[in-house]
């Protein structure tokens, strides 16, 4: 079932939490653990130790990698976004300091739309800009 990989040295290179812990499940059982000692030793379920074994043998190592998940589409359009691009791009160019609530307040006023200060720093990476010159 599982290859002769070494998944603790595997488990002690990965930089991604959630990736180590599927390493360390498949070294678990590797060396004979069942798969509800597994799951009570990581403090996960056991169908999520079932999910992991199943991707390992599908996709192998690479199935261990955390996948992008699409998430929540944007509530600005691709235009609403570009124009908001270029409101931020002008005003840096005019060496004014912009701030997340000047952007939520150009949101709001635009666009109708109502972004917590929070998510605009996520939008604006998101979006590749910065409010810095």
């Amino acid at each position: 079932m599982l290859s002769s990989e070494n998944f603790h040295q595997l488990a002690r290179r990965e930089k991604n939490g959630q990736a180590r812990i599927r390493l360390l499940a498949l070294a678990h059982l590797q060396e004979g653990k069942s798969r509800d000692e597994v799951a009570e030793s990581l403090k996960v379920s056991v169908s999520s130790v079932n999910n992991w074994v199943r991707r390992y043998c599908a996709e192998g190592i690479d199935g261990m990698t955390t996948k992008p998940r699409s998430g929540r589409p944007c509530a600005l359009s691709e235009s609403q976004q570009a124009q908001l691009i270029i409101f931020i791009t002008e005003q840096k160019k005019q060496a004014v300091k912009l701030k997340g609530r000047d952007v939520q307040d150009y949101i709001q006023q635009h666009f109708a739309i109502i972004f917590e200060l929070s998510h605009i720093y996520r939008l604006l990476k998101q979006l590749k800009v910065t409010l810095r010159r």
